[in-house]
């Protein structure tokens, strides 16, 4: 099992639980992926991350994390399948200006929430920022979802004014995180509708109480734009709109990426890819998808595994 994120974790236990030996890799710190930024966002996502870590724990799955999948790695172990849960690829799309200090990616903001002072995120934070990256990741205050949204609420290296670029699940549960912070957000979707990823009824109570707490959300935007200081785009009717912005958070670019899973199919491995790997499918597509390669695997029809 390559990837400890929530579709790797599901498969692995479900594996587990049919008798299977199962070696989950993980290059990462801690198990949970992407999940962990999302329990930021969601404390729902927490529970989540705390049901499956605590199934991984009360398995026999063997579990080496800041452990990076390498082809002797792999030759090591000489496992009959693999899985490869490794999430999606994030690249900054080419937008004017998405080079300024002032603008972060996802995963930019994500390794500082979660205390990786390193890569292009630390260098765009202040020295105080990064101190207390650094702290909070060597005291594991940083592994403690609810610890951060409650330290956030009093201070949060960001301005005053957010833009977001993207306003699919990732973008509109961060706008949900930093309103509740006191930020003045403002949520940009190329897409006439927003909330992709959230499940219906969530999407709908999601995007109603944003614009109760006042942030705006304009999808069918086009030609972005970072300025220092705003953001310029246009809307359906080609009307010029510029927004003020202390920082641009970008949400968007994230693609499948198999890279690793045509590596190793090559090589000769028997290979199940799942999760953002195969395009980007959010938390409920991962689990679902963890719980379908687990079967393929076995050969049998689903089972549930009780709560």
């Amino acid at each position: 099992m390559i990837g400890g994120g929530p579709g790797g974790m599901e498969a692995a236990c479900r594996l587990d639980e049919a008798g299977v030996k199962v070696t989950l890799v993980e290059a990462g710190a801690r198990l949970g992926g992407t999940l962990r930024f999302a329990a930021l966002a969601y404390p729902p996502n927490g529970d989540l991350l705390d049901y499956l870590t605590a199934q991984i724990g009360q398995s026999t799955v063997d579990v080496h994390c800041n452990t990076p999948a390498t082809p002797d790695l792999l030759r090591r172990l000489a496992p009959d399948a693999v899985v490869v849960a490794t999430g999606a690829r994030r690249t900054m799309p080419e937008l004017p200006g998405a080079d300024l200090p002032h603008v972060f990616s996802g995963d930019d903001l994500r390794a500082l929430m979660l205390g990786n002072v390193a890569g292009e995120g630390a260098r765009k934070a202040g020295l105080g920022t990064r101190l207390a990256a650094r702290l909070g990741a060597a005291s594991g205050l940083s592994a403690n979802a609810a610890l951060i949204r409650t330290a956030t609420k009093a201070w949060l290296p960001l301005g005053k004014r957010i833009v977001i670029l993207g306003g699919e699940l990732v973008g509109v549960e961060l706008a949900e995180f930093l309103a509740g912070r006191g930020r003045e957000v403002t949520v940009l979707e190329p897409a006439p509708r927003l909330g992709k990823g959230l499940l219906l009824v969530r999407r709908m109570r999601l995007l109603s109480e944003l614009k109760e707490h006042g942030v705006a959300l304009q999808g069918g935007v086009s030609e972005l734009a970072i300025e220092p200081g705003a953001v310029r785009y246009k809307v359906q009717d080609d009307t010029v709109v510029r927004v003020p912005a202390d920082h641009v958070i970008v949400a968007m670019g994230a693609t499948g990426d198999t890279s690793l899973a045509d590596t190793l199919i090559a090589q000769g491995h028997r290979v199940e890819v799942i999760g953002d790997a195969t395009g980007v499918s959010y938390i409920e597509g991962a689990i679902r998808g963890g719980a379908e390669a687990a079967r393929r695997l076995l050969g049998n029809p689903p089972v549930e595994r009780a709560a």
